[in-house]
């Protein structure tokens, strides 16, 4: 008789066991989803080709807001003989070629991509290198326009006195000496059509549109091939440093140079000293706090360990591998590539950290293929498709290019990397640079971020007594459990640049506890209780709290 009585029981208890799973399941789904993102092509929305007849025909990529209408305008630099293309936000999903009638075309050939304020002005002015081809006696290979505040840039290069007939990659902007004015530093290069490997220079801006050379004095004149340029200011002492990422001797594999800042206008090379002096072929830079315990940390590109390589010493060499170096916080680095997943992987050029689900953690993207001698690295065999990799924030990460929409660059010939909030939807689109290759033309691929549920906070910086565009300050944000540390940054990857507006993930938190600030002058503004999910502005000196460091 009891028989069924417990059969009964039986059969209730598996199905209320069933019911509660399946409440469980439903329950956890905005967990599942909340942080979920992809990636749509939307490279349609970009009318421009790049092209290259002679010179080296690399393509960079810059995000800034020229005309100040709040939405980020995107820069693509383009090969001799061929109009650079800078592409204006209509704020509506779409774009407009409008190099033209900026006056920002040229055709003369360029590379690499740097945009900020010179002249504290509230304008983004551009600063372009050369293509390293010649274009005729006593010509520059360097380009510097003015932003003029209508909607047109005026050529001062020959004035401002920044005029080299050397080709140069990657450039940078920062001030080296805090007098509110931005400096430029100019990674050396090298060319595939002229002779020898030029000098890196470094430029003091004298805050008249005018730059006096100071790179003998500083320095920091080598001339070991430079392909990445960044400031970065890797000990916290207060004062930026620069990091110069060589690749260009094929013939030898050569050693990132960090250029510690002495406070009076020298530098001091400390490669060896911190740890970031094994022997490779650097070509992308990425700088950020991937651990949010307050430091940088470093990514760097390399040939790889997947590279059909034509010279036979970069064939299974260790120093093929890209790094990753921790910052452990007492001005030296440990590479933890291997650990954390990031070392074996296909060639790249451009890199970037940001934080593309909005956790509060960045991630990385990468890309790059080159497919002329000394080194065919393309297609399905070697070519890099582009990796994304998600930071697991147990100081792995996870790579999620399929999974996220990527689509496959393999048989691209990409190089430069860029990624800005386009839509100012609180989530980091990336751009890649493409450049001419066999059949593929240049079209840059563009990659819109679908967004989730996590909420976020975009800063625009002001600066008052450091330079306008805030470059160098630190930013803080603490939001619940979640606390991070930005460094602002104009140029960094290979020829390229992020938009120096941050945006910060923030989970489930609706609002931000705390913003803290060190600028650039030693100012630190603190500001309180501020709405997730906005894009606020930020000027030096206007915090709750506000001291000197």
């Amino acid at each position: 008789m009891y028989k069924p009585f417990f059969k009964s029981l039986k059969r209730s208890y598996f199905f209320s066991l069933l019911i509660a799973f399946f409440l469980l399941f439903v329950g956890m789904i905005p967990a599942f989803t909340q942080t979920s993102i992809s990636y749509q092509n939307r490279s349609d929305l970009l009318d421009f080709l790049h092209f290259s007849d002679g010179g080296d025909g690399f393509a960079g990529v810059a995000w800034f807001d020229y005309n100040n209408d709040g939405f980020l305008d995107i820069f693509f630099t383009n090969g001799k003989g061929h109009q650079n293309g800078l592409m204006r936000n209509n704020g509506d999903n779409t774009f407009t070629n409008v190099s033209l009638q900026t006056g920002v075309g040229n055709g003369t050939g360029n590379e690499g991509v740097v945009a900020a304020d010179i002249d504290n002005d509230g304008n983004s002015d551009i600063f372009l290198t050369g293509e390293s081809a010649i274009i005729g006696a006593n010509k520059s290979f360097v380009k510097l326009y003015h932003n003029n505040g209508d909607g047109t840039f005026a050529d001062i290069t020959t004035d401002s006195g920044i005029v080299s007939s050397q080709s140069f990659f990657s450039a940078a902007f920062a001030d080296i000496n805090k007098d509110g004015f931005l400096d430029l530093f100019i990674s050396g290069g090298m060319s595939f059509e002229l002779p020898g490997r030029g000098e890196n220079m470094l430029y003091l801006n004298n805050g008249d549109l005018t730059f006096t050379n100071i790179s003998e004095l500083a320095g920091i004149d080598t001339s070991l091939g430079g392909c990445a340029a960044s400031f970065c200011d890797y000990n916290n002492d207060g004062l930026i440093d620069i990091f110069n990422a060589n690749c260009a001797d094929f013939g030898n594999a050569t050693p990132i140079e960090v250029f510690r800042n002495n406070g009076d206008l020298t530098f001091t090379e400390v490669s060896t000293e911190i740890g970031l002096d094994k022997a490779g072929f650097w070509m992308g830079f990425a700088s950020g706090d991937y651990d949010n315990d307050g430091d940088m940390d470093i990514f760097v590109t390399n040939t790889g360990d997947r590279a059909r390589m034509r010279l036979g010493a970069l064939a299974g060499g260790g120093w093929s591998l890209h790094s990753f170096y921790e910052n452990m916080g007492d001005g030296t680095f440990i590479d933890r590539a291997l650990d954390s997943g990031l070392a074996k992987w296909e060639f790249g050029w451009g890199c970037s950290f940001s934080d593309f689900d909005n956790d509060g953690f960045v991630d990385l993207f990468f890309t790059g293929s080159f497919p002329f001698p000394p080194a065919f690295i393309i297609g399905k065999l070697g070519g890099n498709p582009g990796r994304l990799f998600m930071n697991n924030q147990d100081s792995t990460f996870t790579e999620s290019s399929s999974v996220m929409g990527i689509t496959d660059l393999s048989d691209i010939y990409s190089s430069g990397v860029a990624v800005a909030d386009f839509d100012n939807n609180g989530f980091p689109d990336i751009s890649v640079a493409v450049n001419t290759y066999g059949t593929e033309i240049g079209k840059p691929f563009f990659f819109q971020n679908s967004g989730n549920r996590n909420s976020w906070l975009t800063i625009k910086l002001v600066g008052t007594v450091s330079n306008r565009d805030g470059i160098g300050a630190r930013v803080k944000v603490v939001a619940g459990d979640l606390v991070q540390t930005r460094e602002l940054r104009a140029g960094s990857s290979f020829l390229s640049m992020d938009s120096l507006w941050q945006t910060f993930g923030l989970l489930q938190n609706q609002k931000v506890d705390l913003i803290e600030i060190k600028w650039p002058s030693g100012v630190v503004d603190k500001f309180v209780e501020i709405q997730a999910n906005q894009t606020i502005t930020l000027v030096e000196g206007s915090g709750t709290d506000t001291s000197e460091s």
